[in-house]
């Protein structure tokens, strides 16, 4: 258990420093949609979405 952490943390670092490429900037979208249906009655249904890179 003692070597994962270490490695885990290098890789972080890594990460973090910008070695693995260019950061990505996120894109993030929302939908809602409200309406009414005549059997169950009113509703509404929301997407939330977060996409990395192109």
């Amino acid at each position: 258990m003692k070597r994962p952490m270490p490695v885990l943390f290098v890789l972080l670092a890594l990460a973090a420093c910008g070695v693995d490429g260019e950061p990505l900037k996120p894109s993030y979208s929302a939908e809602t949609t409200i309406g009414y249906n005549s059997r169950t009655g009113p509703f509404n249904q929301t997407s939330i979405g977060v996409r990395f890179g192109n």
